[in-house]
């Protein structure tokens, strides 16, 4: 069955996750969108370029709505990264409702029924606020969450103690943002509790997942690499119905917004919500993330920007 999928927003996030989705021939036909006519026009010709190259063939569309009515999945980059101001990503929130607000009755209009995967910051807020107008239902609706945290911090583990990155396992959860927290009773090195090795600093490598992102938005001001990944292997798990975990932002009915935690993610998007048996103390910066983002999605409420 083609696969088709769309990508909104053609910065540098956007056009490395249509990048990626070439060359890994995830997309039969893939339909990438700018409000700047002229750069999704160029980009659709440099990424059409690059197919002369490539064992698989990708048919790339540029600005067309109606080419996203039966797409499996539209992945939403747009916004303005320059808004950022002080590390903190709440500074979009003007921003990225702009951008929603001028992608979303459009996006109705077209008939798509497949899965949005949001990647715009603030992302827990982004994605509370496209489940709630979107009209789709909420397990079809997604961000990307603190999946990156969660690479950071297994990069971070696996530094200091030596080990392949691939033998770190467990997650970052709540808040893409400054309240996220390193769920430490979900990770495991080599498949020994991490708790286990008491020479660890816990604190300090939760805070360089935290920060990990600052660093390179600090030097390039921008990241896209990281955040283009996990966007192009959301979507492949959605398209190979692969049903695989991963701490996505998906709603979270206990407090009626999207929350990153790990989720079970399939053709449909979020199929399921593993258990988890966090500590009290988890729990307690769980909740504690949750009404932050709940007190963002009510600035973004608030915040006036044009229709």
């Amino acid at each position: 069955m083609a696969r088709t999928i769309g990508i909104i927003g053609l910065g540098h996030v956007g056009i490395t996750t249509a990048f990626n989705m070439i060359t890994k021939g995830i997309a039969d036909t893939l339909v990438i969108f700018d409000k700047d006519e002229d750069l999704a026009e160029a980009e659709s010709y440099d990424l059409t370029d690059a197919l002369g190259g490539l064992s698989t063939y990708t048919k790339i569309i540029h600005n067309d709505y109606a080419a996203l009515k039966d797409a499996d999945v539209v992945v939403f980059c747009a916004g303005d990264i320059s808004a950022i101001l002080g590390g903190d990503r709440t500074s979009e929130i003007r921003t990225t409702k702009q951008a929603i607000v001028e992608v979303l009755p459009q996006l109705k209009a077209s008939g798509f029924h497949g899965v949005l995967i949001d990647i715009s910051n603030p992302c827990d807020v982004a994605t509370t606020y496209w489940s709630e107008n979107l009209g789709l239902p909420q397990n079809q609706i997604i961000g990307t969450g603190t999946a990156l945290d969660t690479y950071r911090m297994r990069r971070a583990v696996a530094k200091v103690v030596n080990v392949n990155v691939a033998d770190v396992r467990g997650f970052n959860m709540g808040e893409h943002g400054e309240s996220q927290f390193t769920a430490w009773s979900t990770v495991r090195v080599n498949n020994k509790p991490i708790t286990e090795i008491k020479t660890l600093d816990l604190d300090a490598l939760s805070e360089a997942a935290r920060l990990g992102g600052w660093k390179i938005f600090n030097k390039k001001h921008y990241t896209a690499f990281g955040i283009a990944t996990i966007a192009m292997e959301l979507t492949e798990a959605i398209c190979s119905d692969a049903k695989r975990i991963f701490p996505v932002s998906c709603f979270d009915p206990d407090y009626g917004v999207c929350v990153g935690h790990p989720a079970t993610i399939g053709a449909q998007g979020v199929v399921d919500n593993p258990p988890m048996a966090l500590t009290a103390a988890e729990k307690a910066k769980y909740d504690a993330t949750a009404k932050t983002i709940q007190h963002n999605l009510a600035t973004m409420k608030a915040t006036e920007v044009q229709a």
